[in-house]
């Protein structure tokens, strides 16, 4: 049996800065539980310090630099619904990822990828408000969790030493200049909804739709064809998950004839894109299959866990998901006090997960939704071995309950007209109660907006709620009320 770590929070200095007897102008630093450098340090007796995080962080779209889509390896489809294919809103979006996703890499190094190149007379003052926004973000943290972080412009210049390895988040063909711990192409097989459904786990009953290889097709338009004649005939309800996607998107639950219309649509545009990017070089990581399953009613709880060196399981958080209307991710959260049992109910299954993604050779953080069917078998429905969007909830937690707020919830794609300093004089005392964090924080010059982040903590679900209501409103109308 898969060993299970339970980790004792490292001490918290000085908890409730608000009660105490001196006045307080500025929230103490924030420290974390556990940081991504004390996580890879488990199990491994030469410790992280080989190990690098590396995100894409581009201040202008990388035309010139990034692979032509004839030769791409890794290949992703840019179509999906809800998704801004504007190039400039792409980048605000790559920048908030790679902010909010290192605010827990702690003293592990971080090395943030910007191939912009000549990007126009407005390029240096873009980079140096991209820089000047991470920093304030890693400036909350206590000193000794802040990331070494590391800025570069080509991938020429980046110089390690033999034995580094690079953590990133899904693989890129850029990015494979780093030695990776993990085999790019198995990790972008791991992230598949197509492994999940092979890989023997408990899953809803799934059936793969692959292609055909190249060769075997009769032409584009009739191999898409075929594929989408499963989607026409199969019994409703049903789910479609397209293999390769992240934060809600790809996914269709079709419980009408009218869902199956918009989903056979949308699959359809989907697969016109993603099939002029596949090639006889990379066919076979199927980055056109899609996934139908069966369609499991309730609700996934969505649990973040670390994968140590030898396979052992750290169990982190588990939280409720937020979705918008169109279905993409918006943010999660969490309840402390349910923690103890949600970790009792969720053990076995997160063990078998642990020790399959072991197998693959994969270990550092990761994340699964978990829910149970109609025979009270727990059923994963999504795995992301990498950092999630809500993994810092996990490790907020003595943070947020020294200062007597036992709900937390992560909140972004928060589009606001207005500057950091402005929205941080609006909620000055909920960010000195150390009841608001900003995860990321990118502001659009062209604009004049932002794009952020936040963590926000309750006393209870009713001041959560109040508090989520009160950001909301400031998002859609700047009025605090």
């Amino acid at each position: 049996m898969t060993a299970v770590t339970r980790l004792q929070p490292l001490p918290v200095a000085s908890p409730r800065p608000y009660a105490s007897d001196k006045p307080v102008t500025r929230p103490l630093p924030i420290t974390l539980d556990y940081t991504l450098h004390d996580l890879y340090a488990l199990d491994d007796d030469d410790g992280p310090q080989n190990i690098i995080l590396a995100y894409d962080h581009p201040c202008k779209f990388p035309r010139d630099q990034l692979s032509i889509p004839s030769t791409v390896q890794f290949a992703y489809a840019a179509s999906f619904p809800g998704a801004d294919r504007e190039e400039e809103a792409h980048n605000l979006s790559m920048r908030g990822v790679a902010q909010r996703y290192s605010f827990v890499a702690g003293r592990t190094s971080v090395i943030l990828v910007d191939l912009s190149g000549s990007g126009g007379d407005d390029l240096a003052a873009i980079v140096n408000s991209s820089k000047e926004d991470i920093l304030a973000v890693y400036n909350q943290l206590c000193p000794d969790q802040r990331p070494n972080v590391q800025f570069i412009t080509n991938m020429h210049d980046v110089r390690l030493d033999p034995d580094w390895r690079a953590a990133v988040v899904i693989p890129k063909d850029h990015l494979c200049q780093f030695n990776q711990l993990l085999d790019p192409k198995v990790h972008y097989e791991i992230l598949s909804k197509r492994w999940l459904a092979l890989c023997g786990l408990p899953t809803p009953k799934s059936k793969i739709i692959d292609p055909l290889p190249i060769e075997a097709r009769a032409g584009r338009d009739a191999e898409i064809k075929r594929m989408l004649h499963a989607v026409q005939i199969h019994d409703l309800p049903f789910v479609v998950k397209v293999s390769i996607a992240a934060s809600g998107r790809g996914t269709y639950v079709v419980n009408s004839e009218s869902d199956r219309a918009r989903t056979f649509n949308e699959l359809q545009t989907f697969l016109e894109d993603i099939f002029d990017k596949v090639h006889e070089q990379n066919e076979r990581l199927y980055p056109a299959s899609f996934v139908i399953q069966e369609l499991v009613p309730g609700e996934a709880h969505g649990v973040s866990f670390f994968v140590t060196k030898r396979g052992r399981l750290v169990y982190l958080a588990t939280s409720q998901q937020r979705f918008d209307n169109d279905g993409c991710w918006q943010g999660a959260r969490v309840s402390y006090l349910l923690e103890p049992a949600l970790q009792h109910r969720y053990r076995n299954t997160l063990e078998v997960l642990t020790k399959a993604l072991h197998r693959k050779g994969y270990y550092g953080p990761a994340g699964a939704d978990i829910m149970t069917d109609h025979n009270g078998k727990q059923v994963i429905v999504d795995v992301n071995p990498r950092v999630t969007g809500s993994y810092q909830l996990g490790l907020l937690k003595s943070h947020f309950i020294q200062r007597g707020l036992v709900e937390a919830a992560v909140l972004t794609r928060l589009i606001m007209r207005c500057t950091r300093s402005t929205f941080e004089g609006q909620f000055a005392r909920e960010i000195l109660e150390g009841r608001m964090i900003i995860n990321s924080w990118v502001h659009d010059s062209k604009r004049e907006s932002s794009y952020a982040t936040v963590t926000v903590g309750g006393e209870d679900a009713v001041q959560l709620d109040r508090l989520i209501r009160i950001i909301e409103t400031f998002v859609k109308t700047g009025e605090y009320s």
